[in-house]
């Protein structure tokens, strides 16, 4: 292979000649002059070669870079040609220009493409000298083309399975019915995720009952049947459709969203203290129970230092039910802590007791929900399974969503998470041939 030959392979152009190589050293630019081979040209309609050649049509097209030139472009001449049997003439055919984009090749467009699987498309316009909205519309277009050829990956497990939302944006509320209701409301986007891969297998629009089983029918019948455990938060739409679609499922309410419960339980009774506290003139209560000092309040006896828990253990002297409230908390980690459900059942109704005998209204509503999800709480002391995969995930689609400084377009932003944090890249979807030919 001569250096012609390999500088046109590395460009992934074919069937033509270059003429002229010019480059710019300082600005790290590339010009190359190329003209497709006579011998190679057919008409586009009966196939055949041409009779004469009519003209040569000047191209300017963006190619990927060579080496430490990232601006290289190549002007090709491209053969309009005279065609007997057709009676006309046409353009030969040169399949590496990309059919969509005509200012660039195949190559470019790809090569584009995988650099915006994990920075943005004003990012990839910087480093290939390029324009953004031009990186946006080609990452568009790759990503649907993928769509059409993605498929879940070969002996995937899927006995352990998680589900958890995630904000999109938030929107003013068009059908806002009298002079109190919300006027803006936030939209979410639901997420299938697999926890033993970290990877989102399938999302829709929504937090609804229809987004779930949109993402559930993702998956063949098989693979439903196959869910042996289902971690959610407490959300009854969800744990619906998860009951019909994998029947063979345990849903496992998880941890944090438990814990998150008895915290908010745990403020309500530090805020309803804090006010008597200000009333009463207690100046060290009140001092104890401002907002930033909840979360010392609500960790666990073996976070905290020395001086902190003696802090807290006056506060306990001096204030029955934040004492209380602080055992509830503890108590139920505890509870949370058991390897087996009997040792959880002991404890969750030692826990309970306590509770009554506080009747500290956000408590003993707590009691209720938990009663109403025991269930799927044993599920979670089983399994050990939480939605902690999913949260992970959803902290990088937060991150993926500034970083793009937000999104309008729900369709480009659910394609965009799968690209990311799911296998609707090129590392699980072959795209080799799309360097040198797109075929929808």
């Amino acid at each position: 292979m001569d250096f012609q030959e390999a500088i046109i392979e590395f460009l992934g152009i074919q069937d033509v000649v270059i003429e002229a190589v010019n480059i710019h050293r300082k600005s790290r630019k590339v010009r190359l002059v190329a003209r497709q081979k006579r011998e190679a040209c057919f008409c586009t309609n009966c196939g055949l070669q041409f009779d004469s050649v009519k003209e040569w049509q000047k191209k300017e097209l963006k190619v990927p870079p060579l080496g430490i030139y990232s601006d290289v472009t190549v002007i090709l001449y491209q053969l309009r040609g005279n065609c007997q049997p057709c009676g006309g003439s046409e353009v030969a055919e040169a399949h590496w220009i990309h059919p969509e984009f005509k200012s660039m090749t195949c190559g470019f467009a790809e090569v584009a493409g995988r650099l915006m699987e994990e920075i943005t498309c004003a990012a990839v316009a910087r480093i290939l000298f390029t324009d953004s909205m031009t990186m946006w519309r080609v990452d568009q277009f790759r990503m649907k083309l993928m769509e059409k050829r993605f498929v879940l990956p070969e002996n995937l497990d899927v006995s352990h399975l998680a589900a958890d939302e995630v904000h999109f944006c938030t929107v003013e509320n068009k059908r806002r019915k009298g002079p109190f209701a919300k006027r803006f409301v936030p939209q979410f986007v639901t997420n299938l995720v697999s926890p033993r891969y970290s990877k989102v297998l399938a999302n829709a629009f929504g937090r609804d009952s229809v987004a779930i089983e949109e993402c559930l029918l993702k998956l063949s019948p098989e693979q439903l049947l196959s869910v042996k455990k289902f971690a959610v938060d407490m959300h009854e739409p969800f744990m619906t459709v998860i009951r019909t679609e994998c029947p063979n499922a345990d849903i496992c309410v998880d941890r944090f969203h438990l814990v998150q419960k008895v915290n908010e339980a745990f403020d309500k009774v530090r805020r309803s203290e804090f006010k008597k506290a200000r009333q009463d003139n207690n100046e060290f209560t009140e001092n104890m129970l401002v907002p930033h000092r909840r979360f010392i309040l609500m960790a666990r006896e073996k976070d905290l230092s020395k001086t902190e828990q003696k802090m807290l253990d006056k506060l306990r002297d001096t204030n029955k039910e934040i004492h209380t409230a602080m055992l509830l908390v503890e108590y139920f980690h505890r509870a949370l802590d058991k390897k087996n459900v009997l040792s959880f059942r002991k404890a969750l109704r030692a826990w309970y007791l306590v509770v009554r005998e506080s009747k500290l209204e956000p408590f003993l509503k707590l009691a209720k929900t938990i009663r109403r999800y025991r269930k799927q709480i044993e599920a979670y002391i089983n399994s050990g399974l939480t939605t902690a995969a999913a949260e992970g995930l959803n902290n990088k689609i937060k991150t993926l969503k500034k970083m793009a400084y937000g999104y309008s377009n729900p369709t480009s932003f659910l394609r965009k998470i799968l690209q990311r944090c799911g296998f609707l890249n090129h590392q699980y979807i072959k795209t080799d041939d799309l360097f040198y030919r797109i075929t929808p």
